[in-house]
């Protein structure tokens, strides 16, 4: 992600409100860019899933003057998205911050619609900001912890050297070391373990002997966190590769068994830790639910047993999100809401179709193979059309090019167009046009993905309608 930040250094002293309860924090600011727009504020309920939470939203008067309160119990990372760009600032309970915004920059129609677009990351501006506080420190740092860091480790995978890693370690040590705060001292370190870890310094059991065993769990400092979902990234399938690994796919696929797995993962003493342990099992459970390696099923049981013997709050919390997460588009389930626009302007959801099963369906009217199903696709909603509804959802950048081609083809099933929603193509985790789904009349998917007609999607329609006793 592209980074770049408002210079704090011509920035000057946060503002503290003597009054303010410890745990609420006030951000005020004036942006007549933003004149009449509503602005949120956001946080990661946790690191691993990066589910958000909204924390606050500010109405920005006529002549720009904003203020919103908002109720947090630790330092935390708050960010919100302002058009093109990503704006954050590391907030502190009981503080009020008088924030200067970027211009307001929208986005264009097609930013707009590409669910994968990357904002530009900018660390918020403060008004009368000091050297000791923990944004100009963090935003300091890491303006000179950037500037090397690609070239370390780039030159550390071809062999050459002209910065070590130790070196720009001490240096910025030398400068930032005289600051007593625990949050920024603790991102530094993490951040010379990222550094180590990526310029091949350490291999990952050292880091994590150093960095992880037997130390205290920061599940709210980013570089923590970074270095933390780096070194235990897919790591049942690293630690079934080792020699006292082998059971990790017995105790998983076969037995479903979390006390078993928390048998198998002790052979690594790194995770003596119980705690540490623990966590490493949800990011775990959390990249096993999208590499295909295990069985949903068998994952979804343990994160259960998980969830019903824990008795850290946080980890109650991620295992609830991981949850959330991973089973919107399980078979079972269901899926994320929407309310998307037909070519008429007709506003249309999932709940429009009771009664009936739904097999939709993502494509594009310029893709070839969209366009060769569209003609199965009539047959079948010709022949199961009092039973089956086809929905079809265009991802084409404009709708009039969507309504085109319905003029010129006539297909008669539901067209609906992604505009008002595009984040519907990461709710269900679009990867290729075309992609299907089958849902049922309760509103949960049965089959997901769903077979294209090509795939004798018919057929196993059939099936299932059989195996219910509904033919």
């Amino acid at each position: 992600m592209q980074t770049r930040f408002v210079s704090l250094l011509v920035l000057i002293a946060i503002a503290i409100a003597p009054a303010v309860a410890v745990g609420q924090v006030t951000l005020v600011g004036n942006a007549p860019t933003y004149s009449n727009q509503t602005i949120a504020f956001y946080r990661y309920a946790d690191l691993i899933t990066n589910t958000e939470e909204v924390l606050t939203k500010c109405e920005v008067n006529p002549e720009g003057d904003f203020q919103c309160e908002l109720n947090i119990d630790e330092i935390s990372f708050v960010y919100s998205t302002l058009g093109v760009y990503r704006t954050y600032i590391f907030v502190e309970p009981g503080k009020t911050y008088r924030i200067v915004l970027p211009e307001s920059e929208p986005k264009t129609e097609a930013q707009r619609l590409n669910p994968f677009f990357s904002e530009t990351e900018i660390h918020i501006g403060i008004e009368q900001v000091q050297p000791n506080d923990l944004n100009y420190l963090i935003s300091s740092f890491d303006l000179a912890f950037n500037e090397n860091f690609d070239q370390i480790v780039r030159e550390a995978y071809n062999g050459a050297e002209s910065i070590s890693a130790d070196s720009l370690t001490n240096r910025l040590e030398k400068r930032f070391s005289q600051y007593n705060h625990p949050f920024f001292e603790a991102y530094r370190t993490y951040r010379y373990g990222l550094l180590k870890q990526l310029a091949l310094m350490q291999q990952s059991r050292s880091i994590s002997k150093n960095y992880f065993a037997n130390k205290p769990i920061l599940y709210n400092n980013r570089s923590y966190m970074e270095l933390f979902n780096l070194l235990y990234d897919k790591y049942f399938l690293f630690f079934a590769r080792s020699g006292n690994g082998n059971d990790v796919y017995g105790n998983i696929t076969n037995e479903h068994s979390y006390t078993n797995l928390k048998r198998t993962l002790a052979h690594d003493d790194v995770l003596a830790n119980d705690t540490l342990m623990e966590m490493v099992i949800l990011k775990g459970l959390h990249d096993g639910f999208f590499d295909d390696k295990f069985s949903r099923k068998a994952l979804l049981s343990i994160l259960d047993s998980l969830y019903r013997s824990t008795t850290i709050p946080e980890h109650l919390m991620i295992a609830e999100n991981i949850r959330s997460k991973v089973t919107r588009l399980l078979a079972g389930f269901v899926p994320a809401p929407f309310e998307l626009y037909s070519i008429d302007g007709q506003l249309m959801s999932l709940n429009d179709f009771k009664g009936k099963y739904v097999y939709l369906n993502f494509c594009t009217t310029t893709s070839y193979s969209c366009l060769q199903e569209f003609s199965l696709l009539e047959k079948l909603y010709e022949k199961h059309k009092k039973r089956l509804e086809i929905v079809t959802i265009s991802v084409d950048s404009d709708i009039n090019d969507l309504r085109n081609f319905l003029e010129q083809t006539e297909y008669q099933w539901t067209f609906l167009h992604y505009g008002n929603k595009p984040e519907i193509i990461k709710d269900f985790d679009i990867r290729a046009y075309p992609t299907y789904f089958l849902i049922g009349p309760d509103r949960r998917l049965i089959l997901s993905p769903a077979p294209t007609p090509r795939e004798n999607f018919e057929i196993q329609f059939f099936n299932y309608l059989r195996s219910i006793g509904e033919i």
